[in-house]
């Protein structure tokens, strides 16, 4: 049943401020030691959502707890809150008919220690969205299950989930663009599962979404960006690992190819635009066709998965010279074989434009350094070296030396020469610049002397969020195996793992040995080595630190004293 009511004065709703448990402050900084995850479901309680309440509580959620606890993920707690609304009883505070069930924990097994949380109801009245989610992050309790979020918590990764089959009813003094910002100033990604269908352009009914027939019910929801007009659509395949695969579709307004029931499109769809989160189509939630709703579950939860375990929502990747990896989540490690390397590849980058990062490194007794980078935007390759003693830029524009180079894969790029006057030039900076599509992010290629640094500045989920290789996997940020599931922890092995194969291309201009299946050439007791080496050094360990001392990074400069005195040379810094 579906009511319509007058906007709700601000007075009223302040009535629906829960008393009892003490609640969360989202200002609080986290002191503790477990990874945590906050899931916070926020339930439409009209007559016809049933059977979704009883898939999210049986089905999705246990499926999320048991894997967010899975060694993959590494979770120590996952919390779980919600509320329901829509549910049009006397003994609700408010006319959005909002209620606040309480919060307790899903256990490593998937079972929900208090059950009452996800006890929904489904009796139709009048309901807001909007409200329901204002109001269900205020109440998010500040201890949980007898555990303080707080004071147990080292990170606190949270997610909001809004399952409803209705645009907003009940409009009341809730502004969109404030709680989108509130959302995410909380630290959420949200999700919405409403009442679409992701067809094809001109679509005008949800009719290939429901019913015996429905061959978009498969199209389960989608990442959208650039204010609505690209978009990622996460489709059911029986063949990949997955049970999905990733879709692209760009320049093309949302709108015009999915269907939304009334106002959804403006109410819930909207909140997700250019955001980390996703819309999805509750009629493939509710689908009886064989193995649909199913495959819907697992999508949706390695989805949310990915999303609360992924890195921050701006990051940098490195690998210096010698080689020295930063992955996504900040993690340093070193890898000495010699071989062409995937450094970072995404085919959805930018739409499906496509991503292609690969490295080229050469050993040099117990160690090695990176002496090529390649990078394909497109159709265009883009391979810069190590210049070593040449006074002169190298690159390769399509496999042209020096050839005409102005941008890459239609962004534009930049050199920049650093000529210290005595020594000629020392540095080379190449700038791809990704802001026309990603604002705030670039590509960066320095090379000094023999030694190449590839570095990409303020990446984003939106840009990078399908990128795998030597820098880890940009959504959980571990350091995956080609499977997208195996975590490797040995460095040698996942150094192997990502040589370039026949079927990632080859990007350089020449061929150098080992190529695959020939393996990636290791240093002999590389670290017995170059410990020998370090002890034998004439620059002394205090000089090193010295000549490293303006690098802001932690880290940076702490492999910028190794390299000095594993190379022996005081001008290494400069590959910093």
């Amino acid at each position: 049943m579906k009511t319509f009511c007058l906007a709700i004065a601000a007075t009223l709703i302040s009535g629906a401020a829960a008393t009892g448990p003490a609640r969360f402050d989202y200002d609080g900084t986290p002191s503790g030691n477990n990874k945590c995850a906050l899931i916070n479901v926020i339930m439409d309680e009209s007559g016809s959502m049933t059977g979704d309440q009883n898939f999210m509580k049986t089905r999705v959620l246990p499926k999320l707890g048991q894997t967010l606890h899975s060694a993959t993920y590494g979770y120590d707690d996952v919390f779980l809150c919600s509320a329901g609304f829509g549910y049009g009883t006397a003994h609700y505070a408010n006319n959005a008919n909002y209620y606040h069930m309480g919060c307790t924990k899903i256990t490593a097994a998937g079972d929900i220690i208090n059950m009452n949380v996800v006890d929904w109801l489904s009796y139709g009245s009048t309901e807001d969205g909007w409200l329901a989610m204002k109001q269900g992050m205020a109440d998010v309790y500040a201890q949980i299950e007898g555990v303080n979020l707080l004071n147990n918590c080292a990170s606190i990764d949270k997610n909001m989930i809004l399952v409803t089959d209705e645009d907003r009813d009940c409009t009341t003094y809730v502004n969109k663009s404030w709680l989108k910002w509130k959302i995410y100033d909380n630290g959420y990604i949200l999700n919405v599962v409403v009442d679409i269908c992701i067809g094809h352009v001109g679509i005008s009914s949800a009719s290939s979404c429901r019913g015996s027939y429905a061959p978009d019910a498969n199209k389960f929801g989608m990442q959208i960006s650039s204010g609505g007009g690209d978009a990622t659509v996460f489709e059911y395949s029986s063949t990949a690992a997955s049970h999905y695969v990733e879709q692209a579709v760009t320049n093309t307004w949302y709108d015009s190819y999915v269907w939304h029931d009334a106002g959804t499109a403006d109410h819930y769809s909207d909140l997700v635009i250019d955001e980390a989160g996703a819309v999805w189509n509750i009629n493939s939630m509710r689908c009886t066709l064989p193995g649909v709703a199913e495959a819907f579950a697992d999508v949706f939860v390695i989805i949310k998965a990915l999303e609360l375990s992924g890195p921050d929502d701006r990051g940098e990747s490195s690998s210096n010279g010698d080689p020295h990896f930063t992955t996504w989540k900040k993690e340093h490690y070193e890898y000495h074989g010699q071989c062409d390397l995937v450094l970072a590849k995404d085919p959805a980058f930018a739409g499906g434009l496509g991503l292609d990062i690969q490295i080229r490194t050469k050993l040099v007794r117990f160690w090695s350094y990176i002496g090529s980078a390649a990078i394909r935007i497109g159709a265009d390759i883009l391979e810069i070296q190590g210049h070593g003693s040449e006074q002169d830029a190298k690159y390769w524009i399509n496999f042209e030396r020096k050839g005409s180079l102005s941008t890459v894969g239609g962004f534009p790029v930049r050199i920049a020469d650093i000529d210290d006057g005595s020594k000629g030039i020392q540095r080379v900076t190449y700038e791809i610049d990704l802001g026309s599509k990603y604002p705030g992010q670039m590509i960066v290629i320095r090379t000094f002397k023999e030694f190449v640094n590839v570095r990409v500045v303020g990446a984003t989920a939106e840009a990078f969020g399908s990128a795998v290789g030597m820098w880890g996997d940009f959504r959980t940020g571990h350091t995956l195996a080609r499977d997208g599931v195996t975590v490797l922890s040995d460095f040698s092995e996942f150094g192997s793992e990502w040589q370039v194969l026949p079927s990632d291309e080859m990007l350089f201009y020449t061929t150098e040995e080992p190529q695959f299946p020939q393996k990636c050439i290791e240093p002999e007791d590389p670290r017995g080595q170059r410990r020998r080496r370090l002890d034998e050094s004439s620059i002394s360990e205090t000089e090193a630190e010295k000549a490293c001392s303006a690098l802001k990074d932690p880290m940076d400069r702490k492999d910028c004293v190794y390299d000095i005195l594993a190379t022996q040379d005081l001008d290494m810094v400069g590959a910093f």
